[in-house]
């Protein structure tokens, strides 16, 4: 039985020989565990649970609401900061829309960042990937 086990043996190379310094070993495999990690918290808060809450009246409907409010980027108005809160605007940056298209600093929410992050993952495999066929093949 354990001939078996030896007989596969020798298709497996272990090389002891590194052509890369630890520092960038590291920096490789570091690199793309982090990568994966923040692109897993990002993808689990967009599409898991309720990441965007839109403060909505019963005239609309919730669920179209928090659509609206994810395909579309949100704005302050810049001169609603400088007026008094609970007397000239209910909350800091909000007013009404009547002014100047140029007095608006637009907020995007951007939903592909985990995508973004996922194919960084994968750009760095492929060049760590090709390293590697590089040094071994050539």
């Amino acid at each position: 039985m354990l001939d078996v086990f030896r007989g596969l043996k020798s298709l497996v190379k272990i090389s002891h020989v590194h052509i890369d310094s630890p520092v960038f070993r590291l920096h490789y495999s570091l690199t793309v565990m982090l990568l994966s990690a923040f692109s897993l918290i990002v993808t689990t808060r967009q599409y898991v649970g309720n990441p965007i809450d839109c403060v909505h009246t019963k005239d609309i409907p919730e669920d179209v609401l928090n659509t609206y409010c994810w395909i579309h980027s949100t704005y302050t108005i810049k001169e609603a900061f400088k007026k008094k809160v609970g007397v000239s605007v209910p909350y800091p940056g909000v007013d009404n829309t009547r002014g100047k298209a140029d007095d608006r600093k637009t907020y995007g929410y951007y939903q592909w960042v985990c995508f973004c992050l996922f194919f960084q993952v994968s750009g760095h495999h492929c060049a760590v990937g090709t390293f590697r066929f590089i040094y071994f093949w050539l």
